[in-house]
């Protein structure tokens, strides 16, 4: 939505004109102006819970991740054959088999 300002389409006599024409434009930029205001509160609330979610994800993975070793070193104890290798879990082979 295109804002329109009176702006060259001023009067050169000041007069009740053009004092009705001034303020229209302060309240076309008042409005505008409250309305970005609006705007920004909201994208300030979202840009929030998008930072929390991405902490949340980020401990959900450390979590995880934790969770994982335990069972590998739980299961090494065991003598299964497996370990984590660049992240993943994988079974190792003993040499001479």
């Amino acid at each position: 939505m295109a804002i329109q300002l009176v702006t060259d389409q001023l009067s050169n006599v000041v007069d009740d004109k053009l004092r009705s024409q001034f303020v229209g434009n302060f309240k076309v930029i008042e409005k505008a102006l409250n309305d970005l205001d609006a705007v920004q509160a909201t994208l300030n609330s979202d840009q929030d819970k998008i930072n929390q979610d991405l902490k949340n994800i980020k401990d959900d993975n450390k979590t995880r991740d934790a969770n994982v070793q335990a069972i590998v070193n739980i299961l090494n104890k065991y003598d299964v054959p497996i370990q984590i290798v660049n992240g993943k879990v994988v079974e190792i082979t003993e040499e001479g088999d």
